[in-house]
């Protein structure tokens, strides 16, 4: 079968595991999709390891076409790297997306002046509402506000941003359409009616721990610059932290307000490591 280049990555995007080094590393060999795709599942290359030629052979391409369908009728974009609209910072960080779901306006991710806010899901009332204040003050300026629409700090600063006027992206770890967290529908459409949810996954995708990991790169990637508002040791904001720092960004953390409580030891160590203290939005908007 003859594919596009636009079809076959979004073959491959459902083949394959976002995030997988091991893709990445066969787009280095191989520039032209349809040409890695046929590859695949002729399994003509014996350098390509068995479990990927054995993956492509074993897809059905008809679920594809029942993915590719279901978008069109609920009305969600489906982006590959050869589309227009595909964010030219994804092409920076490791392992862009070969395709990704976005309800929403695509138009917002092409801002390069956005800024991501993260933190704990369980927040204290004080760090919620920085969140939120921040995220408004911020958005007015015509920042969009990235974030991962977990409970916590991600959607204090998504409803910021929303009640704020401005735009807002939320990067799940799960199906557009799937319903997690549950609760906060009301919250993914409005984000959707002013930016964009987006997501790697397939809509109806349920969610995974490890899918939170990887989308964090998409996090600290559409943005110029990470705001960290609450994080423990163990947090996952961190290692969005961490992929915003190989990604050149800058790192602002909002000082802890109890420097003996574990929920903020995360922020301590940024502060020590190099990160920007910030004590009002202005501290933030210099550099965006």
């Amino acid at each position: 079968m003859n594919m596009t280049s636009r079809e076959a990555l979004f073959a491959l995007s459902l083949i394959f595991k976002p995030g997988d080094i091991k893709v990445q590393e066969l787009f280095e060999v191989y520039d032209d999709p349809a040409e890695l795709y046929s590859v695949l599942i002729s399994g003509s290359d014996s350098h390509i390891p068995h479990e990927m030629t054995a993956k492509a052979k074993a897809f059905d391409l008809n679920f594809a076409a029942e993915v590719y369908d279901y978008c069109d009728k609920n009305d969600i974009n489906i982006i590959t790297r050869t589309d227009d609209g595909y964010p030219e910072n994804f092409r920076h960080i490791d392992s862009p997306p070969l395709a990704f779901y976005c309800l929403g306006s695509p138009y917002v991710l092409e801002n390069k002046h956005a800024l991501t806010i993260v933190g704990a899901r369980s927040a204290t009332p004080y760090s919620i509402k920085v969140a939120g204040a921040f995220a408004a003050d911020i958005a007015k300026e015509g920042h969009p506000i990235i974030s991962g629409f977990a409970k916590g700090i991600d959607s204090a600063a998504h409803w910021g941003a929303v009640n704020a006027g401005g735009k807002t992206v939320a990067v799940l770890g799960c199906g557009i359409h799937y319903d997690y967290p549950r609760g906060n529908g009301q919250l993914k459409e409005a984000i959707a009616n002013n930016g964009a949810v987006i997501s790697e996954y397939p809509p109806l995708e349920s969610p995974d721990r490890t899918y939170f990991t990887i989308r964090n790169r998409m996090i600290a990637g559409l943005a110029k610059a990470v705001l960290v508002v609450q994080a423990s040791e163990k947090s996952g904001s961190l290692n969005t932290a961490s992929h915003a720092l190989d990604q050149g960004k800058d790192i602002f953390v909002i000082p802890p307000c109890d420097v003996f409580a574990e929920e903020f030891r995360g922020q301590t160590s940024l502060l020590r490591d190099g990160a920007s203290p910030a004590y009002s939005p202005e501290d933030i908007l210099t550099e965006l």
